[in-house]
């Protein structure tokens, strides 16, 4: 015959609170007596939310305002403050405080149900967050510029209106980070998952920091736990995980292992990383390498091995149970089972919380999962729907006056945000390497296409000018092609200096190289007609023509010949000097 759990020693009684305002007002008689089933979800990565059923009696097709399904009508209300929580009362288990009247959640009504029946019942459906799904709401584009992940967290909750809880510092802090079209619950959980953080909120606070247990609760086998799951697979398990980068700033490769994944949840099982070993795979563990995660900094690469490891690790040990009625079971509570085997007796790192009050039985259900929703390995794993730095993005130049003279430039996206500016992004040039390459900047207000390494829009590259329809190219286009070809080339600057290559004739543009200054000095390299010419804005003119054999020279005012050796003019034909007046010395 199967043991039996011994009855519950928890009574509860559900504790609900209004808020009026000014303050909280408990719910009154009545809606106690037609309060059907409480349901109270939580996670460490997700809001927390909260489900009531409440019974409503009607008589269909009655006059009387009394038999309609509005008695609870004024008390729910979207938007509407609202608390719950058990009184509980308990005799033998030294777990629990004689009296425990704490508010499990504090959240907000968002959303309301009556379902209509031919019982002649109405029963109204309320559901809501804590104050976390303000996260949820909007997408942002902007940037910060020399802040923390702590400091991000901060201000954005500042900004949200939800308190500051427990914000552990998160090290260095970035020169440049950008939300991208992301919720901040979407932003926050991705920068936490970098740094292997938690990210959660708890007691209407805002909670960033490293996963550490909170004070652990001892459960048994079949007298506090009626049922238990657990599951133990090496799948995803690696001996190590290395992090591998690009340092631009130095020229040379970042990279960081992590070898030894950092887990609170401790059974009678091997680490995940140690059975990664069980397999003979030709004497080579399986390691991850990832390669498509931009980082700075060494520290940065370790901190991501690092967080990477630690989820992975985190991976290896799954379960879930079912107790009696129990508030202290919460996310970030260390659960001690005893009296199941060696094996899986342990220490479990709840994640998962489902507190269930139906027709009074009270029930609480939890699940252990690893730091896996929101995670890091989720974060850079492919996704279908593509971010806007995974793709390529008109931008205008804000600033080309790199600090650190790396001929970077700063950019806006005018589809993401006109607030706020890129990081410095490198320029894409012909030829470039150390001290040569075709070095020309991109100016200020100018319209570029941005790429990012690996899609991350922290990394842009501009990969060059475009035009558009106020910014047109430097010549027609009827004049440039011909019968399909491309006949001129041009490379003009911003105050005129122009250098043009021409393929083929038209008109008065014959095929050579012409140079000119914004001035209006020409230099022209005529193959069409075999001579060279050369110009002063003031019509000095120097030709020199293969075709008529003929070299000139044409001054507007005085010529001068100087030599500091001999010069020397000879012909063999006639030498022709003609002038005003004559000296020879």
């Amino acid at each position: 015959m199967p043991a039996q759990v011994k009855e519950s020693l928890y009574l509860c009684q559900p504790r609900l609170q209004f808020s009026n305002g000014s303050g909280w007002e408990n719910m009154n008689a009545e809606l106690i007596k037609d309060l059907l089933q409480i349901s109270i979800e939580e996670s460490l990565h997700l809001p927390a939310m909260f489900t009531l059923v409440v019974h409503n009696s009607y008589i269909p097709a009655s006059d009387k305002p009394e038999s309609r399904p509005k008695r609870h009508e004024k008390i729910f209300e979207i938007g509407k403050k609202i608390r719950l929580g058990f009184v509980s009362s308990t005799t033998q288990d030294s777990n629990f405080r004689e009296d425990d009247n704490a508010f499990m959640i504090e959240g907000e009504i968002t959303g309301i149900e009556v379902h209509f029946n031919e019982k002649s019942e109405a029963p109204i459906i309320v559901r809501g967050y804590d104050i976390s799904h303000r996260l949820h709401r909007g997408r942002h584009n902007r940037s910060f510029l020399n802040e923390t992940d702590a400091d991000i967290a901060e201000k954005i909750a500042k900004e949200v209106g939800i308190q500051k809880g427990r914000i552990d510092p998160s090290g260095e802090p970035h020169e440049y980070v950008f939300q991208e079209n992301q919720t901040n619950m979407e932003f926050l959980r991705e920068r936490a998952a970098r740094i292997g953080f938690e990210f959660f909120i708890t007691e209407d606070k805002l909670n960033f920091c490293k996963p550490q247990s909170q004070k652990t609760l001892s459960l048994r086998w079949l007298v506090d736990i009626s049922h238990f799951s657990t599951r133990v697979t090496s799948a995803e398990q690696v001996s190590a995980v290395e992090v591998r980068s690009w340092d631009y700033t130095q020229k040379k490769l970042i990279t960081s292992t992590a070898r030894s994944e950092k887990v609170i949840t401790k059974t009678g099982n091997k680490r995940g990383s140690s059975i990664s070993t069980e397999y003979n795979l030709n004497n080579k563990p399986p390691k991850m390498t990832v390669v498509d995660q931009p980082v700075s900094t060494a520290k940065q690469a370790e901190v991501m091995a690092q967080a990477l490891c630690d989820e992975l690790g985190g991976e290896y040990v799954y379960a879930d149970a079912k107790a009696e009625g129990n508030p202290q079971i919460r996310p970030g509570k260390l659960i001690k089972l005893e009296g199941m085997s060696d094996r899986f007796d342990g220490e479990y790192y709840v994640t998962e919380t489902r507190h269930f009050y139906n027709q009074r039985i009270y029930s609480t259900e939890f699940s252990v999962r690893g730091l896996r929703s929101g995670s890091l390995l989720t974060t850079i794993s492919p996704q279908v729907h593509l971010q806007p730095g995974q793709t390529f993005l008109a931008a205008i130049v804000t600033d080309n006056k790199d600090p650190k003279g790396w001929g970077r430039v700063k950019v806006k996206f005018p589809t993401l945000t006109e607030e706020h500016a890129s990081h410095w992004a490198r320029v894409v040039a012909s030829g470039a390497a150390n001290g040569r390459g075709f070095d020309c900047l991109p100016e200020v207000n100018d319209e570029v296409l941005v790429g990012f390494e690996h899609g991350d829009i922290h990394r842009p590259y501009v990969i060059g000018g475009v035009w558009n329809g106020k910014d047109a190219p430097p010549e027609k286009v009827d004049d440039s092609i011909q019968g399909g070809k491309v006949r001129l080339r041009t490379i003009k600057t911003r105050t005129g200096h122009t250098l043009q290559f021409v393929e083929e004739d038209k008109g008065g543009s014959k095929t050579g190289v012409r140079l000119q200054t914004n001035k209006g000095h020409k230099i022209y390299l005529n193959d069409s007609e075999a001579c060279i010419d050369i110009e002063t804005k003031g019509g000095h003119k120097i030709k020199m023509d293969d075709q008529g054999k003929a070299i000139s020279i044409d001054s507007t005012g005085n010529l001068s010949i100087k030599a500091k050796g001999n010069i020397e003019i000879k012909a063999n034909g006639i030498i022709t000097v003609n002038g005003a007046m004559i000296y020879l010395n």
